[in-house]
């Protein structure tokens, strides 16, 4: 299928007016197409608000009516499409791309730095102060000041035991560009984005459990009726029993989030403070104890990146280049004003150099790749 039919069905689609022999077509090309190969371009006959096709796309592709079977097919098309792909909406645009991530070697290019996606790196600081750098020591079991822990051959690292020795303090964290996951000693899985830390004790003593973070950190809290889990960002305390939830808490964006997947937790500021129940969200200002209370949110969202891809909604340039900039490790800054315009939709977080570099150039944004891994970007 070429571009051109493929823009035609996709558009039909979209529209409703596909016949079942379109929508057969527009499958088979896809269970067919190596879902990391194509760069699609459809572009709308008419322009139309952002929203207005942002509900089509959500509807349309999240269910086909008829026969049952293709529901399941065309939802699972649209979850995995939606794990690679870049649905870029610019406001008052009327139009936008798929684009699927290639699993090529990266090209040399004759840019002046090699921009490559973040992966597992993190170091680990004990309560000696030693360091130990967590991505270049092999898989198996270690012994850290009496504690054991084991690297597994996924990565990750893994408390054995909790309580049955003195506990030390240890403070995990992620440099630009990486990412890590920890299972603590009560057996609460955390994982740690690009830019990231978490203190906690090499084993939970006394009745509740504490551990405090920085940047971005998704919980998956061990259950414990008799001992609370207890998080703290600054001045505020995320308090749970046993739930999934993700905390972003970086210095240089706005607000600190606290957004719920399950279970409940408790959201405390020095003046206020909220119940969370699933897709929902906290959110406090910076220098701020007032919380605001979002009782609907896109949860996905919220954790795309811990399912390795960005997602973006009507976000602004500032707000896409610093994810961008964590997760490569680069340094954006602005020659001018601004550009304006907003970004919905998600891409991949393995996309190479080029393939960055040509979806900022697809999106009408205006770069430059300087020495010392600086991306400067114009009006």
């Amino acid at each position: 299928m070429d571009k051109q039919e493929l823009a035609i069905l996709s558009e039909k689609y979209l529209a409703g007016t596909a016949s079942e022999a379109e929508v057969d077509r527009l499958l088979q090309w896809y269970n067919a197409y190596d879902e990391q190969e194509l760069t699609a371009q459809v572009t709308m006959a008419e322009p139309e608000t952002e929203d207005r096709l942002k509900d089509r796309m959500y509807h349309r592709l999240q269910a086909v009516t008829q026969p049952q079977q293709r529901v399941r097919r065309m939802g699972e098309w649209y979850r995995r499409a939606a794990a690679v792909a870049l649905l870029l909406i610019m406001a008052g645009g009327g139009y936008y791309f798929f684009s699927r991530v290639r699993k090529v070697a990266p090209v040399a290019t004759a840019l002046p730095a090699q921009v490559e996606p973040g992966g597992d790196k993190a170091t680990l600081t004990l309560a000696d102060g030693s360091v130990v750098n967590l991505d270049s020591i092999g898989t198996g079991l270690l012994t850290l000041q009496g504690v054991k822990v084991e690297k597994t051959k996924h990565g990750q690292i893994v408390y054995k035991g909790n309580g049955s020795h003195a506990a030390n303090n240890n403070v995990l964290r992620t440099p630009r560009g990486g990412q890590f996951k920890v299972t603590l000693p009560d057996g609460t899985d955390a994982w740690l984005n690009a830019a990231s830390s978490i203190s906690y004790p090499t084993a939970f003593t006394g009745n509740s459990r504490k551990v405090a973070v920085t940047g971005e950190v998704y919980f998956e809290v061990a259950a414990d009726a008799t001992r609370p889990f207890e998080v703290k960002v600054n001045d505020i305390s995320v308090l749970v029993l046993g739930t999934h939830f993700n905390i972003n808490a970086y210095d240089d964006e706005q607000t600190i989030k606290t957004t719920l997947l399950e279970g409940a937790v408790l959201v405390r500021t020095p003046g206020a403070y909220k119940h969370l129940e699933p897709g929902q969200q906290a959110r406090v200002a910076s220098g701020s104890n007032d919380i605001e209370w979002l009782k609907h949110v896109d949860v996905n969202s919220a954790v795309a990146w811990k399912n390795g891809y960005f997602s973006f909604d009507d976000a602004d340039i500032p707000t896409v280049m610093r994810q961008l900039a964590r997760w490569y490790n680069i340094e954006v800054t602005y020659a001018g004003k601004i550009p304006e315009g907003t970004f919905t939709g998600e891409i991949g977080r393995n996309l190479t150099q080029n393939q960055l570099m040509n979806i900022l150039k697809q999106a009408s944004v205006n770069f430059k790749l300087e020495e010392g891994r600086k991306l400067v970007i114009y009006p």
